[in-house]
């Protein structure tokens, strides 16, 4: 039934490794490392220590926009098509973001078609759609109109938020998908880190 989170997450897992493993360079020597351990090297005969950590927040940013995200998530980035790229971040149960960047058109007037898109399966299923359509300021400054779409069945409560904003001939369109915020807590951090944090440039 859940063909759509199962897609996301398909497509994440070509992108979803694990970076453990880095390579140090001091002059002609190289050494392999990892995160989160003390190594010790010695640099002009002396014994230096060190160890390398994450920030606990990690920035993405391009020449269109850039937002935070949790640093135990990887972007996962791919070209979609001519002058369209894909940004996406997602949990193992499909609840995450997915940001369009276009720079061949504006993408404002596509929220409802995407939304009907992405909501036609489980509407089929049997889901009942209620509407919480809010505006959202950027970081950066802009408002942003939101369409919100909740939709449930039984116990299971599925939402979708879908926003652009652009000028002539480029944009970007924000998704947001939480499939069960009950029990998604990663996602919906991810979400919410990922509104409080976006500029458009």
């Amino acid at each position: 039934m859940k063909r759509l989170s199962i897609l996301f997450f398909v497509l994440l897992g070509l992108n979803a490794y694990a970076q453990e493993d880095y390579v140090l360079q001091l002059n002609d020597s190289t050494y392999s490392i990892s995160l989160d351990k003390e190594y010790s090297f010695p640099v002009d005969g002396k014994s230096i220590s060190f160890k390398i950590v994450s920030k606990d927040t990690l920035s993405y940013e391009d020449d269109f926009f850039s937002f935070n995200y949790p640093n135990d998530f990887k972007v996962s980035k791919m070209k979609i098509d001519e002058g369209m790229e894909q940004v996406m971040l997602m949990t193992a149960e499909g609840s995450g973001i997915l940001i369009q960047k276009y720079s061949t058109i504006n993408p404002t007037m596509m929220n409802e078609m995407l939304l009907n898109e992405v909501t036609k399966e489980s509407l089929n299923y049997g889901f009942k759609m209620t509407r919480e359509d809010y505006t959202r300021k950027l970081k950066s400054g802009q408002e942003l109109e939101v369409s919100k779409a909740i939709l449930r069945y039984k116990d299971e409560v599925n939402t979708y938020e879908i926003a652009s904003i652009g000028r002539k001939d480029e944009g970007i369109l924000v998704m947001t998908m939480t499939m069960d915020e009950t029990i998604n807590e990663q996602g919906t951090r991810i979400i919410d880190m990922m509104w409080n944090s976006l500029e458009y440039k």
